[in-house]
């Protein structure tokens, strides 16, 4: 009885968290070629509270389909899937084989210069698949030493970014300066707003599929409130190195879920296990990459 239960709680959960999507939008790129990645990337249009959001919820591992739109999931997962194949696969146990900064810089550069030529747009894509596959080879070649391999996918992305930058003229890294201080505002004002609703989101669901409390949710409401305290500290601490800032906040998303443990019983913990690795198969995806529920 225990087993159907779990397993009930599995169906019900990806029902709950599932967009509606059409099946077109819900079909998966064929190949990788750099003209179906420039699609992906055209379909990845994001607003600047979008764009504000983006990297820390995908390392926070949030549910991504609060933030985009059917169509924007999709294209993600295409990108994911077409610049690093080897995103959260074997290859890649902590989850770190794909360049979330990079991809932030490449939309950060398209929405700032609209103009931008074809041949630009191929060449910086070719730079972050080439990029995604050296980070695959550190890691494989560096995942016993931790701090070694922070330091070397750190640079890597430093030299990408270097790359990709001296593909464009002054004006258009002016615009793209110009939108990235937009967007950083625009972070520090609606914060608090953004952090109650990604918070009561993911209260919605937990509460149902966990069972739990009233005195329960506003335990887990504050350890929540607590961690999106500690996140707005860490970007302030490691601005300008997204590597650092991921290990934060990977750190922090651990500490979240020890804390939120001691606040569970034991059934409600093994629900909780079982929600976990729901979360990891969505982020593997198909042939290894994206994020959310795959139609």
């Amino acid at each position: 009885m225990k087993n159907i239960a779990l397993s009930i709680l599995l169906i019900a959960a990806l029902a709950f968290s599932a967009c509606e999507q059409q099946s077109d939008v819900n079909q998966p790129v064929t190949g990788t070629s750099n003209t179906t990645l420039l699609k992906a990337i055209e379909n990845f249009d994001l607003s600047n509270e979008q764009m504000a959001q983006l990297d820390e919820m995908f390392w926070m591992e949030e549910d991504l389909t609060l933030l985009l739109d059917p169509a924007q999931t999709q294209a993600l997962n295409n990108i994911i899937d077409g610049t690093a194949p080897g995103f959260a696969g074997n290859r890649d146990p902590r989850h770190i084989g794909f360049d979330m900064g990079a991809l932030m810089h490449l939309r950060l550069i398209v929405q700032a210069n609209p103009d931008l030529d074809e041949e630009t747009k191929q060449k910086l894509i070719d730079l972050i698949k080439e990029s995604n596959e050296e980070r695959m080879k550190i890691i494989e070649e560096n995942r016993d030493n931790p701090e070694l391999l922070r330091q070397l996918l750190q640079e890597e992305h430093e030299d990408l970014i270097e790359a990709m930058n001296a593909l464009l003229s002054t004006e258009e890294l002016q615009n793209v300066e110009d939108l990235k201080e937009e967007i950083r505002q625009l972070r520090e004002e609606l914060r608090q707003k953004w952090v109650e609703m990604r918070i009561d989101h993911q209260l919605r669901i937990w509460k149902q599929m966990l069972d739990l409390t009233e005195e329960q949710v506003a335990a887990i409401r504050q350890i929540l409130l607590d961690q999106h305290e500690a996140i707005r500290q860490a970007r302030i601490e490691n601005a300008g190195n997204p590597e650092a800032l991921r290990e934060k906040m990977k750190e922090i998303l651990e500490g979240t879920d020890e804390d939120i443990r001691d606040v569970l019983d034991e059934e409600q913990i093994k629900k909780w296990e079982i929600m976990k690795k729901m979360r990891l198969d969505w982020r593997r995806g198909h042939r290894g990459g994206g994020v959310g529920p795959r139609g």
